[in-house]
């Protein structure tokens, strides 16, 4: 699936290398996350998890696949998945991050579209409307660049976030 949003161009990438432990990044990380299964969908709605976590998912050692939480009457319904794997070499820890679509309101909003074509397309074979179709195409591509900025300004956010882990790390280190 990554292939294909790599085709499409609704996939981002990131590297970031930070001066600390591998350990302390995780449990960094650990205390802005609420811990949820990796689907995404669960019980607990976004606006029912605690203020003090910023995003939901799982985060191992090794790696973690997260998302941004929604807050109430938010707007920005398609947020990007964040999957990510740590490393550590020559005393720094290496982040190779990914920034993929969050694809199931995607696929309910293409089956609307799918719909309103087919019920345009009974229309059209009425009368001479021809101007039907263009409104789902419009929808398909205006959604495609919603989509597509969604996953820059997430990149943004999360690098920001991990500067704010660093230097938060950084200002406790010298108060030792």
């Amino acid at each position: 699936m990554d292939s294909f949003f790599k085709n499409i161009g609704l996939y981002d990438h990131l590297s970031f290398n930070i001066e600390m432990n591998r350990s302390e990044f995780v449990e960094s990380l650990k205390k802005i996350t609420y811990e949820t299964n990796t689907s995404f969908i669960s019980l607990i709605p976004d606006h029912g998890i605690p203020t003090r976590f910023e995003y939901r998912g799982l985060i191992n050692a090794d790696n973690f696949i997260i998302k941004r939480r929604k807050h109430l009457f938010d707007i920005n319904i398609y947020r990007s998945i964040i999957k990510g794997n740590i490393l550590e070499e020559k005393n720094k820890t290496v982040i190779k991050i990914e920034f993929t679509p969050f694809i199931y309101p995607f696929i309910a909003s293409i089956i609307g579209i799918l719909l309103f074509l087919f019920i345009a397309s009974q229309e059209i074979q009425n009368s001479e409307n021809y101007f039907l179709i263009v409104i789902p195409i419009l929808i398909i591509i205006g959604q495609y660049f919603i989509l597509k900025t969604n996953i820059k300004r997430c990149k943004y956010d999360f690098e920001r976030e991990l500067n704010f882990i660093v230097q938060k790390n950084n200002q406790f280190k010298s108060y030792q």
